[in-house]
């Protein structure tokens, strides 16, 4: 469950922000959100790698 909880959180948000009209208002912005919330997603998905929680 928590391997799919991040990709589940971001479908959501982006759905938010789209449905809501919170778009950055240049491409900019969108690619530096996008890069943000991607490396947040690798880090959250590398410590589940190195600290699995079936072990701890």
């Amino acid at each position: 469950m928590l391997y799919w909880f991040p990709r589940v959180c971001l479908v959501l948000f982006f759905g938010a922000v789209i449905g809501l009209g919170f778009l950055p208002s240049t491409p900019d912005d969108v690619a530096n959100t996008v890069i943000v919330v991607l490396l947040g997603l690798g880090l959250f998905s590398l410590t589940l790698h190195v600290f699995p929680p079936e072990r701890y």
